[in-house]
């Protein structure tokens, strides 16, 4: 594992966003696979999708359905139902994304509420690398 002064290094990983078509297929096939809901399915007005997460054990999923218009729709069509974003809580969310943009990540979308987060703030980054990623506030605001 590479190491690094970041403060990102240690922080804790959320979830893993799943992009998918239709939430109600994604969640009864999560249940088959032993995962229980922890957040039932509700429209999420500032990322414009119905998110839902479940878990099983330590692991967490985030469901994302984007709406017709969303500015995921694009990479629903071109990924199918696939993971697409992974989740990490941070003590400093100022001083993270700053890391982050530091490191060559580019800002997807600022700070911004997450209401199915429990009000908790995030922003979203991306990397060739590694894709897009999230970084939510330890706690809700």
């Amino acid at each position: 594992m590479i190491r690094s002064s970041l403060i990102w290094v240690d922080m804790q990983v959320h979830h893993i966003g799943y992009l998918v078509k239709r939430i109600k297929d994604s969640e009864e096939a999560l249940s088959l696979l032993g995962f229980t809901c922890e957040r039932a399915a509700e429209f999420d007005p500032i990322r414009n999708a119905t998110l839902s997460f479940w878990v099983n054990g330590s692991e967490r999923i985030e469901l994302v359905e984007p709406a017709d218009d969303s500015d995921l729709k694009p990479l629903l069509k071109k990924y199918k139902n696939s993971p697409y974003h992974i989740c990490f809580l941070a003590d400093s969310l100022e001083q993270a994304k700053a890391e982050f943009e530091a490191k060559g990540f580019v800002l997807f979308k600022d700070i911004e509420l997450a209401p199915c987060l429990d009000g908790r703030r995030v922003v979203f980054l991306m990397s060739p690398g590694c894709g897009i990623v999230e970084i939510a506030d330890k706690e809700p605001v």
